[in-house]
């Protein structure tokens, strides 16, 4: 089963905004919540549709309120906002910190079905009878299972009752070639979804999966390839395409450019060895695949130094209709200015569908686009994620 889409126009947004109750008040409803759909002269009737349209309209909406209501009851126990702002940076892994800051957790070993070694994960389940939500965190590039940046998403999946998974995939990606996308992290991803699904009651029509930079390029390998698994996908400044990301951070004499030559056997020159491995390892290669497939959430702030915003955009590209794509000259324009280019800005929603997460997190939304189940945003930020949003984004999907 496909995950639930959202649909694109100003109705469906309306009705979601303001509830089923105001669907049969039609188009002077509409006028007073700042839209209006139908024509001059157009009738309630045409506005709101006909018949079974209108029944149609009426279950979507009452689907649409269900997931906003749920999201609504949310608990966001940590008080951080940012995972920059969380303590001991963005490298930190350390047991302790989780075991003060979300006890619940308990460390395990996850067989390996690949090789057969233990790969340890943090991992938390209530016990309780009722089917949950299983909600699926990878680690970023320079870290492990352990990362503490993380712990906020364990503090919110404890207090809501889901199910949290944190595995470690062969640990940071510091150029060792198991490491970095190869096919035994993956392997390894898969088996702590497996895991999950085994050892707890999980709701499968809510299994969700977060990853942060080099976490999203990993999230981005697992849902391209199980994208009927997941009913929503959130992943932040991701790492999508290594061989261009390797010349951005050579350019900038960053270690990441060595990091990836070594677990490529060498730097991805065309015709390489080195390149095909790294274009195998690179989520671009199998996203498209899973074009109109996947319910997912791609944030990147603009301000970016480590991974470029093109890395996202292209990742919405690759997902997108042909029609809503984002020309090469406007990707280059954001990566050159770092600034929206108008023709781009025109075709924002953002002003018509709102994310106040992003806003209390002090990071205003730049951009937002939408086609078929993939949507993009573009903040007003740098090289972060924001706790709140990408959580009460995934909690409104279900497949």
């Amino acid at each position: 089963m496909q995950p639930a889409r959202h649909p694109d126009s100003c109705l469906t947004r309306w009705r979601r905004a303001c509830g089923v109750a105001l669907i049969a008040l039609g188009s002077l409803a509409l006028t007073a919540c700042g839209e209006e759909e139908s024509p001059p002269g157009g009738s309630a009737q045409q506005s709101a549709g006909s018949g079974t349209e209108v029944a149609a309209d009426a279950r979507n909406a009452a689907d649409a309120g269900a997931s906003q209501e749920a999201a609504a009851g949310l608990k966001h126990p940590s008080e951080y906002l940012r995972v920059t702002s969380y303590p001991g940076g963005l490298t930190g892994a350390d047991l302790e910190p989780w075991t003060e800051g979300a006890p619940e957790v308990e460390q395990i070993e996850v067989p390996s079905s690949a090789d057969g070694s233990a790969q340890k994960a943090l991992y938390y389940d209530s016990g309780s009878e009722q089917e949950k939500p299983l909600l699926l965190v990878l680690h970023s590039w320079s870290t492990n299972y352990l990362q503490n940046i993380d712990i906020p998403i364990a503090q919110f999946a404890v207090a809501n009752d889901w199910v949290f998974m944190h595995p470690d995939f062969r640990g940071q990606n510091d150029g060792r070639p198991e490491s970095t996308g190869s096919k035994l992290a993956i392997s390894d991803m898969e088996d702590a979804l497996d895991y999950a699904r085994e050892h707890a009651n999980i709701d499968e029509s809510r299994i969700y999966l977060l990853g942060y930079s080099g976490g999203a390029m990993n999230a981005l390998h697992l849902a391209s390839r199980h994208p009927d698994v997941f009913a929503g996908v959130s992943i932040w400044v991701p790492v999508y395409d290594l061989v261009s990301w390797h010349a951005w951070n050579e350019a900038q004499q960053a270690k990441y450019a060595g990091e990836i030559a070594e677990a490529c056997g060498g730097a991805p020159e065309e015709g390489s060895e080195a390149y095909d491995a790294c274009v195998e390892r690179s989520p671009r290669t199998y996203v498209p695949d899973a074009a109109g497939k996947l319910r997912i959430l791609i944030a990147h702030g603009i301000g970016d130094q480590t991974v470029p915003p093109d890395q996202a955009l292209h990742v919405f590209n690759d997902l997108a209709e042909e029609e809503d794509r984002i020309p090469q000259e406007q990707i280059d324009q954001v990566l050159e200015t770092r600034e929206i280019p108008p023709a781009l800005s025109e075709r924002s929603t953002h002003d018509r569908y709102q994310f106040p997460r992003f806003a209390e997190a002090d990071a205003d939304i730049l951009l937002h686009l939408q086609s078929g189940p993939a949507e993009l945003v573009l903040f007003d930020g740098e090289h972060d994620m924001l706790y709140r949003p990408g959580l009460d984004w995934l909690a409104e999907q279900h497949r």
